[in-house]
This record gives C-alpha cells, structure tokens and sequence, in this order.
C-alpha cells in the first residue's frame, strides 16, 4: 500500500494504537529517527519515500513536499494547520486531514485553568507556604465576571460552556457574528474594542492568518482593564509578545497566561520577565488521553484517504 512517515515527535508515545491501525491497513511505517521535534532538514533526511504524513506542528513546507514527490495526504494531528504550506498542497493535490473534534475539551480545560489560578492565586499560596510563611492572597470570586471571548469556534464554545459552569457572563468577539451560535451558547456579541474594555478575562480563540498575525498588540492591552487577565491557547504569533510585555510591566493588565509562542520551541520570549505572565509550553493538548485519540484519528484518515486505491 502506502510508505507513511512520521514527522511527529508524540506520535505512539503513549499508545501504539494509531501504529497497529496503519500496518493492519497494509502500510509500511518510517518512524521519526530522531525521537523530537523536527526541524526541516530533519524532516528531508528521511521523507523522500513518503506517500503519507503524520504530523505536528513542525514546517510541512514546498522544500518537503519536494522531497516527497508522492506525498498525497499530510494527516496532522491536532486542528491548526498554519504549519502546513496550504497552498502549496492544493496546487499539488495534497490533502491536509486534520483531528477534529477532539482537542476541544483539553484545550478549554486549560483555559478555565488559567482563569482560576488568576481568580485563587494558587502559586502564590504555594510559594509563601513552602518558604515558611503563612500568608493569604485575597481572590475572587468567578460568578458574575465577564469572560471575553475572541474567535467563536469549536474550542471557544467549549469555554463557555464551562463559564458557564462557574456563573460567569461571557461575551464574544467575531470577524462574523454567529447569531445562531449566540442562542445556542447564551452568549452576547460585542464589537472589539467594547469587548477588550469590559472584559475581567479575554481569551483568545483566533487561528493564524495575514490578517490576524500580531492583532494583539500593545494598544489592544491598553484597552483592557487594568484589573484583567489576558489568556492565549490560539496561534503565538496573533500576539506581539513585546507589547504584551510592555503592557505587563507597566500594570495595563493584571497577567496573562500564554500557553502559544511565535516561534516553537521557544524558552528566550520576553514574557519570561514579565510580571504576573503565566508561560506554559504548549501543553493545551497535551493530555494522554487527547495525545491517543489523536494518534488514532490521525492514522484512521490516513487509512479512508487510500482505501480502495491501488499504491
């Protein structure tokens, strides 16, 4: 059948399911020899016989598509797909399948993670503990709070449906607004601005695009309230970091957790000194239970993309 080649670094780590699913189908199997995240001239020492990918977030660019002249599908596991030269693989005929449906629950779990530490200061209880002092940080209280929501997808509708949850109001920003999804969701629109003004949490929901690459930026802090927390399980690169940091530093905004970066893996990113940023490695997904069901998606559209085809 097909030669599939693994350009992800998580791909069977947890489970060797997605695995077994490709050679039962008949396809032959190249592992990443590297066991990490793959840089290009990685991925290039070992994709020439590909007729299928199974990635993450590593450059699917025209140089590797080049390199696997018989690359027909590139199977990512996970929803984003800004890795992936897009265009290049439609004027190829490359289909880009993605896992769809189930990294929702984890990433909005992560969300509301953040929005509890920032509402219950749990690291600072932990840290005044551990250095000996019992000291007590004042928190909030969820209920009534206004979460801001930018970008009404299917990860977005699973934080409001946990808002919710905890009594909070959450209010919604969209390129187009989604009256349907507002009943549905009980959630208000409200335009940009009015958003970013009234909001206590905004969280971003926003995929990469020209248009939506460094929206966020320091004047766009400096509309929020200095009380707010600014949160972003989307794509780094919609943030200027710089003026996030700027706005940190100068008390534009109470904090922010920032669990995406512009460029992967990234550990110099001036948030690092920023005061009251929340930085986490891109760990929105990263649960074993996700990692799996993904491995498994991602092998099972591999396998419908050559049913019935002779290789």
């Amino acid at each position: 059948m097909a030669t599939v080649c693994i350009t992800s670094e998580f791909f069977g780590k947890f489970s060797g399911r997605g695995r077994e699913i490709l050679v039962e189908a008949g396809h032959a199997v190249v592992d990443n020899p590297f066991g990490r995240f793959l840089a290009t001239p990685d991925i290039l020492s070992f994709v020439g016989p590909a007729q299928a990918l199974v990635c993450d977030l590593e450059k699917i660019s025209k140089e590797v598509m080049d390199a696997a002249p018989r690359l027909g599908i590139v199977s990512r596991r996970g929803v984003g797909v800004d890795s992936v030269d897009l265009e290049e693989a439609k004027r190829r005929g490359i289909v880009v399948a993605r896992t769809l449906g189930l990294v929702e629950k984890p990433v909005a779990d992560l969300v509301l993670a953040y929005v509890l530490e920032f509402a219950r200061h749990l690291r600072e209880g932990d840290a005044t503990m551990k250095a000996g002092r019992w000291e007590k940080v004042l928190g909030m209280g969820l209920e009534g709070k206004v979460l801001g929501i930018v970008g009404l997808g299917a990860i977005a509708a699973e934080v409001v449906r946990r808002a919710k949850a905890f009594g909070m109001e959450v209010v919604y920003y969209d390129v187009a607004r989604q009256e349907e999804k507002e009943r549905a969701l009980g959630v208000a629109y409200l335009p940009l601005d009015e958003l970013l003004a009234g909001s206590d949490f905004v969280s971003l929901h926003l995929p990469l695009l020209p248009e939506t690459r460094g929206m966020f930026g320091y004047e766009r802090f400096a509309r929020m309230k200095p009380t707010a927390h600014f949160i972003n399980t989307a794509r780094g690169a919609v943030v200027d970091e710089a003026g996030l940091a700027r706005a940190l530093h100068e008390g534009r905004i109470a904090g922010a957790a920032i669990d995406v970066f512009d460029v992967e893996p990234k550990t110099d990113s001036p948030l690092r000194d920023a005061p009251n940023a929340l930085l986490t490695p891109h760990v929105a997904t990263f649960t074993r239970e996700t990692f799996i069901a993904m491995d498994i998606r991602a092998a099972e559209n591999i396998v419908a993309h050559f049913k019935g085809r002779k290789e």
